[in-house]
This record gives structure tokens, C-alpha cells and sequence, in this order.
């Protein structure tokens, strides 16, 4: 914003030069009753006419102060003297959860304002999220330790329903929108949650932030500036980034290998991690599993292979190419010719009816599974792999020496029905870990860490998300 100016003078001005709206068309704007929701208000009815949309006023009353229904009357009061049009959404008690009730009232919140904007067929909704929000944002971000594209903060703009939602006022300080209520004799009430230190924002609003001004009194601006600066080098880097990716593409949507495989470590990081984000798979926040495929689609050894991404999802690869297709059902299993990577703590199918999965964590309820083995594994043993079990598979014993699968399925008398759709677990190095739900190698290494391989029967309906 342009020094020595009014705070109202910038604001006409960044709406004249966005066009973000026609001024015969609906916008709806989020007001609480606090500070900054009643200046972006006050700023909106006083636009031109030339500039002014038609304003929908969409207020909630959380029912979670006393204070509340006082705002909500004060909100009313407000909009019938100013002749604007007011929508109230009311989230009773009885709706309150017991635990998480700050996202609950987030979420009811946006609920609340996409009916409104849905009733006017609104295709903007505003907010009145300021300079210091974005401030506090970036350092909860840091704290939390985030990816670096979501570092950058607040966007003034993103989608939201079918239009888009705004934050005109990203760019004002707090003390700015404070002295510009005083000035203008703007009535607002304090939230006396927000005074409440056991919450990580306020205490960044109050402690922290506070810290940073003494030591350089333009922090909040800097950090708005740095905002802007790392949203367009993420911004410059999705374009280029995409335009990579299309240059991968293959006929049939699939990417190309060796294209992918000459690029950069980096590069191919970038491309994963593209192209894996619209499963929204949690199970890839660990760049650990990134750089796990990374390894997988490079090793020319293993041609052909499957890597389960979630319960949807899972990644293949197949000589020149590879991509991400939909299986049926929540299990992968394995095709006769394919190989595939076991991921820790996901259950896995046999082509002979056992789920297994391996595990660092604690078993709680040992009873329910038919077998359960322990191994040693360093990092050099992942990622993981299960193929066709070969008689030739030598499974470790506790003396030291080795059985073959042959001997170890004449042993337990297993039919040959069997023998030829069993499966083996190996390490990276094909060192054989277990044929599956047969019998375990004897991995016991102090200096490793430990893993449990548990195998039982199909998961019954109900049991999936246990």
C-alpha cells in the first residue's frame, strides 16, 4: 500500500484495479462483530456506487460466549440503519462437540457463508483477514514446520464453492484497521477468547509478535513481503512445473520413464509430488516415501512393480512408463508378473486369502492375528518388495542355517494349489524375509530397529478401520 495515504483511499483504489466484481452483482462478507470484520464492512458500504457490489452481511452466532447474542443484536441493529441485507446462521449448543470445537465452529462458519452465497447465487465471499493474521499464520507455519508452499501464508484469493473467497485487507495492519474504526466512530466488540494464551495463535498475537516489533518495529511488514515474494517463486515454479510434467506425458496419460529418471533428484521430487497430490494422500507428508518411489522408479533391477499410496491408490510402474491408477477394492494383490512395495502400517492382500502388514508400531491386540514374527531391519533393508515365491527362497533359521520354500511346503504338507500362488517378502537386497503365512526368516539384530510382520485371515465387514 502507498504511504501517506488513507487507509480508505488505498482500499478504493485496490478495489478499482482488481475488478474483482460487477457492482450489480451479490457479494457476501463474513462479519463477526470484531474490529476488523466491521471496518471491512464500513470500507464496502462506502465504495462508489460505481465500485459497490450488492452487499450480503452473513453473521454466525456460535452460541459460545454470553457476549454473543449482544453482537448478534448490535449486527442487526447495524444492518437495518444502513439499509444491508443480513443472513444469520445460529450453531445451537446441542451441536457443539466435546472435543476440536474451534475447527467444528470454523467448519459450521464456511457452511454458513456457501448457503448464503448459494441463496443469492453469490460467486464472491470476503473476509477480513489483515496483515497481522498473515503475520501470525507464517509463524505458526514455521513452528509447526510446514512444506515450504504453504509457508507463503494466506492467499488474498482462492476458490471457495463455485466463485471465489477474498481477503481484501491482507495488505493493512491491525493498529491501521484499529485507528481507522476510532477515527470513523465505528462501534466493535472484543472477543475475550482471544485473550486465552492456551491457544498457539494468541500466544504468537501477544508474545511473540510482540518480541519481534521490539527488535525490528517493521516486522509485520516484512513478513507480509516475504509472503508475496515465496507465493511467486511457488507460484513461477508450479507453471514451469506443470509444462514438465506435459512434456512426460505419454499417449495414454501415463509418464514416461526414462524422461523422468534423467531428470534431477530434485526435479523428479517436485514431479512426484505434483502429480501425488490430488489423492490427498496423508500417508506422503513423510517426503521419507517420496524419495522411497524416487529410488523404486530408478532401480532398473525392479522393471515392473506396484506401491500402494492409500486405500484408492497406488502407484505402478512398468518398464518405460509408469502412473497412478484406481484398484477395485482396499487391498493390493499380486498379478502373476508384477512385484510390489510393501509400505509400513497398510495391510496387504496374498493371492492365497492372508492379509498381512508390517508394522513399527505396538500390537495391542496380539489374539486377533493368526501369526505374528519379528525382524531387525536397518534403512538399506527398505523399501520392501513381495513376488512370486520361487523354490529356490531360502528362509533364515535360528541356528544360523537356511531351509528352502521347497522343503519348508513339503514339511507343512502345503498342496500344490498353493505352492503356486505363494508369495515372499524380501528386502531391497532379495534377502528373503517370510514366505507369507508360511514361515519367517530369524532376523534378530539389537542394533536394528524392530518390526513386527502380522498375517490373518480377510478383514471381516466393520473391521477395515480399525
Amino acid at each position: 500500500m502507498q504511504s501517506g495515504r488513507t487507509l480508505r483511499e488505498n482500499f478504493f483504489d485496490l478495489i478499482s484495479q482488481k475488478h474483482w466484481w460487477n457492482n450489480d452483482e451479490y457479494v457476501v462478507i463474513g462479519v463477526s462483530a470484531g474490529v476488523d470484520s466491521m471496518c471491512l464492512l464500513y470500507l464496502m458500504k462506502s465504495l462508489p456506487i460505481a465500485l459497490r457490489p450488492n452487499i450480503i452481511v452473513a453473521h454466525v452466532n456460535h452460541k459460545l460466549r454470553t457476549q454473543s447474542e449482544i453482537e448478534e443484536q448490535y449486527i442487526k441493529q447495524f444492518c437495518k440503519q444502513n439499509n444491508l441485507q443480513l443472513e444469520v446462521g445460529i450453531w445451537h449448543k446441542s451441536d457443539h462437540p466435546i472435543n476440536g470445537i474451534e475447527n467444528a465452529a470454523r467448519n459450521f462458519r464456511y457452511d454458513f457463508f456457501q448457503s448464503v452465497m448459494e441463496k443469492y447465487n453469490a460467486k464472491k465471499l470476503l473476509t477480513a483477514h489483515h496483515l497481522n493474521d498473515q503475520a501470525e499464520t507464517i509463524i505458526m507455519k514455521l513452528i509447526r514446520g510446514s512444506y515450504v508452499k504453504q509457508i507463503s501464508g494466506i492467499n488474498r484469493i482462492r476458490q471457495f464453492y463455485q466463485g471465489f473467497l477474498l481477503r481484501p485487507l491482507l495488505d493493512f495492519k491491525k493498529s491501521t484497521l484499529k485507528q481507522f474504526a476510532i477515527d470513523n466512530n465505528i462501534k466493535w466488540f472484543e472477543d475475550e477468547t482471544n485473550q486465552d494464551l492456551d491457544v498457539q495463535r494468541n500466544r504468537i498475537r501477544h508474545q511473540i509478535l510482540p518480541m519481534m516489533e521490539k527488535e525490528n518495529p517493521k516486522v509485520i511488514e516484512h513478513l507480509g513481503s516475504f509472503s508475496k515474494q515465496l507465493k511467486q517463486l511457488v507460484d513461477t515454479n508450479q507453471e514451469l512445473l506443470l509444462k514438465l510434467i506435459g512434456d512426460l506425458k505419454l499417449k495414454n496419460n501415463n509418464l514416461n520413464l526414462e524422461k523422468f529418471t534423467s531428470k534431477s533428484e530434485n526435479l523428479q521430487f517436485e514431479i512426484l509430488e505434483e502429480i501425488l497430490n490430488p489423492i490427498n494422500n496423508s500417508a506422503l507428508a513423510n517426503q521419507d516415501k517420496i524419495y522411497e518411489i524416487i529410488y523404486l522408479l530408478n532401480n532398473r533391477q525392479k522393471p515392473q512393480l506396484r506401491f500402494k499410496l492409500n486405500d484408492n491408490y497406488y502407484l505402478f510402474k512398468s518398464y518405460n512408463e509408469f502412473g497412478i491408477q484406481k484398484y477395485k477394492n482396499n487391498f493390493i494383490s499380486l498379478s502373476k508378473k508384477d512385484e510390489f512395495v510393501v509400505t509400513l502400517n497398510q495391510w496387504f492382500s496374498t493371492l492365497n486369502g492372508k492379509l498381512f502388514m508390517i508394522t513399527d508400531r505396538e500390537i495391542k491386540h496380539p489374539d486377533k492375528y493368526q501369526r505374528i514374527s519379528q525382524f531387525n531391519l536397518s534403512r538399506e533393508d527398505f523399501p520392501l518388495f513381495v513376488r512370486m515365491t520361487e523354490n529356490s527362497d531360502k528362509i533364515t533359521l535360528k541356528n544360523g542355517g537356511h531351509q528352502s520354500a521347497k522343503r519348508i511346503f513339503i514339511n507343512k504338507k502345503i498342496p500344490n494349489s498353493l505352492r503356486k500362488n505363494a508369495q515372499t517378502l524380501v528386502s531391497s537386497n532379495n534377502d528373503v524375509l517370510s514366505i507369507l503365512g508360511y514361515s519367517e526368516s530369524t532376523i534378530l539384530n539389537s542394533f536394528n530397529k524392530r518390526y513386527n510382520l502380522i498375517i490373518k485371515q480377510k478383514l471381516l465387514e466393520g473391521e477395515r478401520n480399525e
